[in-house]
Formats: C-alpha cells, structure tokens, sequence
C-alpha cells in the first residue's frame, strides 16, 4: 500500500508532466495565454507537493511555509487561465487563497501548531475552489451543462476540504494512526482533481468548437458575421419569442457607387470604407440587433424591434451617419452613402425568404429614387422615407401611395 508521501510524489509527477504539455501547447501557439498560466498553476501545485511531501528531509520553513504557498498559488494561476480563456479582465483578488495562507503563517499559534496549519490550508484550498467555481459560472449564458458540472465537482472539493479540515483531521492528529488515516483522503483528493482536469478539457474543446464555428461564420474583412450568422440570428429570434406581438425587422445596406469607389481610390480604400461603415453601423445598433455583411458591399440588419418607426429610425441613424462620416484616401475625403431596403414582419409570421425578398425589392427601389435613401415595403407598396438631408419635390415617388403608408406606419407604432 502506497503511503501519503509517495502518493504525494506520484501525483506532483502527474501535475508537472500536465504542466509540460500545456508548456508546449501555449509555445506553439503563444496567444493563447491561458495555456501558459493552467500551466504554471500545474507547476505551482507540483513543486509545492514535493516540498511537503519532503517534509523532515529539507528544512521546515521550505516544506511547510514556502511549500504550501507555492501549493496554493497555483489557484491564482488557474483563475487567471480561467478569466484568459474568457477573455476577461485579471485581477489581483486571484491571489487571495495563497494571501491567506501566507496571513496565516504570521500568526504564532497557528504556524507552531500542525493541526492548525492543516486547518488553514485546507480552508484557503476550499477559498480557492470557491472563487473558480464562480468564475466558471459568471456568464449566465455560456453556462453549458459541462460547465455546471465543473462549478459542482469545485463545490464539491470546498466541501470535502472542509469536512477534512473540521472533522476528520482534528481527531485524527490524536492518534498515532494520522498518516494512516489521512491518506485515503489525500487519495480521494487527487481522484476529485483528476475529475475536475477531464471536465475542464471537455469545456475546452467544446469552446474551441463554438469559437471554430463562430470564425466560420465570421467575414475575415470587416469582422461581423457573414450571411449564415444571419440565418442564425433570425431563427434564433424565431425561437425566443414565437407568440409575441413584436417585429422582426430585415434591414438591407447596398454602399452606393462602390466599384466607383475602387476604381478612383483603389481597392485597399474600398475595403477601409468597408470596414468603417461596419464600425459605424455596429455602434448605431448596439445590442439592438445583428450587423452582418452578404457580400461584396451589401450588409444586412436583422433584430427584434417593437415597431416599424423604431426600424426605420435607426435605419435612417445608420443612413445618415455614414454620408456625414469622413472617410479620406490619398488625402482627398471620399463621399460615401448607402442605400437602404426595410422588410417587417410580426414575429409569429416572420418568413426570411419571403422578408428577403421584400428588403431586396426595396433596395432596389432606394437605388431607383436615386440613391442614398430608406424604403419599407409595407402592404405591397415601396415606400420613399422622407429625410431633412434631401431636397425632394414631395409628389415623388407616388405620393399618395407614400403618404398612405407613411399614415400606417404610425398607427402601428401607436398602438
């Protein structure tokens, strides 16, 4: 029967040969940082396992003080893995579990007392455990089933942390029997941990996976999501509300006069236009919607909105935006407007090809009245949205029809 001190070895071998693999994972790949500080945590718990698993063969400041800080560091490295995979924010509050053993170890009474140090360690162990448990769960919305699982196995390690702390050991240091008995729960310790690496590497992959198929759907050039992000978007919107008295607005963006654009100031202008109107209209929307690009210099807008008027505002905010923006190449300022098609549908009747269709043909009325304008389609009819940027005679664009539409526009928003 393998006593604590091998048990102990055996496992630091584990946990820096687990640090060498993601030591060479993170070089290969040196942006994903994250790598490197899984493995420095890995490092920080091997090193720090051997030094008190040496106890009584080196000295004791560097078994029991210097040791078990190294050994509780490594949960500072593991948050910052954590928070870098998430591409979140570090902070020095990762530090805490090692911080409060090191507090500790300044108080006499607990760094001369074995059972005392036992119960401090064990207590910043179940801190640290804690701390990843709400880190793992902190973004309601990537709280994956493998993720849950992981905030429970680190739950559950707090809590037989704590149970060992409280109960078991402080009965066990009085009988001779101590290493005897608290081996088996060292052992069961490192199978809890083992558990928590397999989970953790589960949840890695699946990111990985999800971050693979987001790039797939991402345009290399602007940033946004391309035509299939659309498809998601819009049945994602289908899905969330299916009986609710909202829209789903389809906006359609066609940048006028683009190839003019390339030709005059080349293609490496054109693709900065691009990209700053992408940057423009993803501004404009915030969260209120989806920015993808179709292709070419055709963009499209897809998000849940209470009324047509909101719509059309913000379509006619984003118009706007752009030809007032300044855009130079070659240190000449380039003119750059946009012309826009509007299909709305109550989402419970929402259908993408039949809204597609409508957003086109309003396009391409906006294209026809002369550029640089919003048409909706409402009740089969194409509709010119007035702007204070143009200078239009108002019996264009069939106005009685316009003016009619224009009236049902607001009613519905008035309800």
């Amino acid at each position: 029967m393998l006593d604590a001190k091998t048990g102990m070895l055996l496992w630091a071998s584990e946990t820096l040969t687990l640090a060498a693999l993601l030591g060479t994972l993170w070089l290969h790949r040196p942006s994903r940082r994250h790598n490197l500080y899984f493995a420095a945590g890995f490092v920080a718990t091997g090193v720090g396992t051997v030094m008190v698993a040496l106890r009584g063969d080196i000295p004791a400041f560097l078994s029991i003080e210097v040791g078990n800080t190294l050994a509780l560091s490594a949960f500072g490295f593991w948050l910052a893995g954590l928070l870098s995979f998430e591409q979140r924010r570090l902070g020095g509050w990762i530090a805490i579990p090692a911080l409060l053993w090191v507090a500790g170890m300044f108080i006499a009474p607990v760094r001369e007392s074995m059972a005392s140090r036992i119960l401090l360690y064990h207590g910043c162990a179940a801190v640290g455990y804690v701390m990843l448990a709400s880190v793992v769960l902190a973004n309601g919305r990537r709280a994956s089933l493998s993720r849950k699982a992981l905030a429970v196995t680190f739950v559950l390690q707090a809590l037989f942390g704590a149970v060992v702390a409280f109960v078991v050991i402080p009965s066990d240091m009085t009988s001779p029997k101590a290493i005897a008995l608290t081996s088996p729960l060292a052992f069961s310790g490192i199978l809890g941990f083992t558990i928590i690496i397999m989970i953790s590497a589960r949840i890695i992959m699946d990111d990985s996976e999800k971050r693979l198929q987001r790039l797939a759907m991402t345009d290399h050039l602007t940033g946004v999501l391309n035509r299939r992000g659309l498809l998601e978007e819009f049945e994602h919107v289908k899905k969330r509300s299916p009986a609710s008295s909202r829209y789903v607005a389809l906006v359609l963006f066609d940048i006028d006069h683009f190839k003019k654009i390339n030709d005059k100031y080349g293609h490496q202008s054109g693709d900065a236009v691009l990209v700053h109107f992408c940057n423009l209209a993803q501004k404009a929307i915030g969260d209120r919607g989806l920015f993808v690009r179709m292709g070419g210099e055709e963009f499209a807008l897809v998000a849940e909105v209470e009324s047509p008027s909101s719509t059309v505002a913000l379509a006619e905010a984003i118009r706007g935006n752009l030809r007032l923006s300044k855009i130079t190449a070659r240190g000449e300022p380039i003119e750059v407007t946009t012309s826009v098609g509007i299909s709305e549908a109550m989402i419970k009747d929402a259908d993408l090809n039949t809204m597609m269709t409508e957003a086109d043909r309003a396009l391409y009325a906006a294209k026809k009245a002369g550029r640089n304008r919003t048409v909706i389609h409402v009740n089969s009819a194409n509709v010119v949205v007035p702007a204070p940027d143009r200078d239009e005679n108002p019996m264009d664009n069939n106005a009685d029809r316009q003016v009619a539409a224009l009236n049902r526009i607001s009613a519905i928003a008035c309800r």
